[in-house]
C-alpha cells in the first residue's frame, strides 16, 4: 500500500519568501493567513497571486510601480 501523494513528473522550482507582517499594518494578510492550516498556506497565496491579476510571464517593462499598483489592488 502507498501512503501519500503521487510524484508530479514535471520539474518543480523552489522560491523561498520570507513575510514579516505588521500588526494594525497588515492585519488583513494576517487574518487570512492565520486561517489557513501551515501546509496550505503556499497554495492559498498561489490563488491569491493569481486572483489579483499577477500577470503570467513579466517581462523587463514590468516596471516596479506597476508591481506595487498590482499589489496594491491584490491588498484591497
Amino acid at each position: 500500500m502507498t501512503h501519500g501523494r503521487p510524484v508530479k513528473p514535471l520539474p518543480a522550482w523552489d522560491c523561498q519568501i520570507h513575510l514579516r507582517l505588521r500588526v494594525g499594518e497588515d492585519d488583513d494578510l494576517i487574518t487570512f493567513l492565520s486561517r489557513m492550516p501551515l501546509r496550505r498556506r503556499a497554495s492559498a497565496l498561489k490563488a491569491a497571486l493569481r486572483a489579483g491579476g499577477m500577470p503570467a510571464a513579466a517581462d523587463k517593462s514590468f516596471l516596479d510601480e506597476e508591481l506595487d499598483s498590482v499589489i496594491d489592488d491584490f491588498l484591497k
